[in-house]
C-alpha cells in the first residue's frame, strides 16, 4: 500500500515526456481554434473585447439578447474545448503521481474538474436553447468551473514545484497567474467589457499551461529547467 500511495515512485522524466506536450497542445489548440473561428464570423466581426468567449462555440445564428451571433465554425471551437480539457485532465492526473497528500488530491481533482467544465462549456453553448430547455445552469457551471479549476490548478502546481521539478520563477509566475485569473472576474465583471474580463481569466490559465509544458519538456530532455524562461520569452513577441 505504501509503495503506491506514500511516495511518488514514477520518475519525473517519464511523466514530463508527455505531460509537457499535452499542456502545450491544450493551450495552442484553444488559442489557434479561437483565432480561426473568430475570423470566420460572417455576419459581423467577432469582438475579443465585447463578445462572450462561448459565442464562438454557439451553433445559434441570429439575434440573442441584443447581440448578433454568427459562428459558422462553431463546431471547431467546441471540439477544441473538449480536446483541450481532456489533455489538461490527463496531464494533471499524470503530474499528481509525483505528489502525495493534499497536493496530489487537489491537482488530480482540479484537472478532472477542468476537463468536465470544458466539455459542459462546449456541449451547452450560450444561446436561446439554454433558456428553452432549462440547461442554462449547465452552461454556467461549465463557464465558472473552467475558470476556477484552471486557475486554481496553476496555483497548486506552483505550490508543488519541488516535487514536480519546476524552477522557482515558474512557481511564482504560476501562483500569480492563477491569483489574477481567480480574482479578475469578481473584481472586474460589470464595469469591464465582458469579452475582456473573461479573457483575462482564460489567458492566465492558458499561459500557465504553456509555460509549465515548456518547463516539463526541458526536464524530460535532461536540460536545465530554469532556462525555459529565456527560451519561452524569446519566442513571444508582443
Amino acid at each position: 500500500m505504501s509503495s503506491t500511495t506514500a511516495t511518488p515512485s514514477t520518475p519525473l522524466r517519464v511523466i514530463a515526456r508527455w505531460a509537457g506536450p499535452a499542456l502545450i497542445a491544450a493551450a495552442l489548440i484553444s488559442l489557434i481554434a479561437e483565432a480561426i473561428v473568430a475570423t470566420a464570423w460572417d455576419r459581423r466581426p467577432y469582438s475579443y473585447i465585447e463578445d462572450y468567449v462561448n459565442f464562438l462555440g454557439s451553433p445559434f445564428a441570429g439575434e440573442f439578447r441584443g447581440v448578433l451571433i454568427s459562428s459558422p465554425l462553431w463546431w471547431v471551437m467546441s471540439i477544441a474545448w473538449i480536446v483541450a480539457g481532456t489533455l489538461v485532465a490527463a496531464a494533471s492526473i499524470a503530474l499528481s503521481r509525483r505528489l502525495t497528500g493534499w497536493r496530489k488530491r487537489m491537482i488530480r481533482s482540479l484537472g478532472v474538474a477542468q476537463g468536465i467544465a470544458l466539455i459542459l462549456f462546449a456541449v451547452f453553448p450560450l444561446g436561446p436553447a439554454r433558456f428553452d430547455d432549462g440547461t442554462l445552469p449547465l452552461y454556467l457551471l461549465g463557464a465558472f468551473l473552467s475558470i476556477i479549476a484552471g486557475n486554481a490548478l496553476a496555483i497548486v502546481t506552483g505550490l508543488s514545484r519541488e516535487s514536480l521539478g519546476l524552477p522557482r520563477w515558474l512557481s511564482i509566475v504560476s501562483i500569480t497567474l492563477g491569483a489574477i485569473g481567480l480574482l479578475n472576474i469578481p473584481l472586474t465583471y460589470g464595469w469591464v467589457p465582458t469579452g475582456l474580463a473573461e479573457r483575462v481569466s482564460l489567458y492566465s490559465y492558458l499561459l500557465w499551461a504553456l509555460l509549465t509544458g515548456l518547463a516539463l519538456i526541458r526536464s524530460a530532455a535532461g536540460k536545465p529547467i530554469a532556462t525555459v524562461r529565456s527560451t519561452a520569452l524569446s519566442h513571444i513577441r508582443w
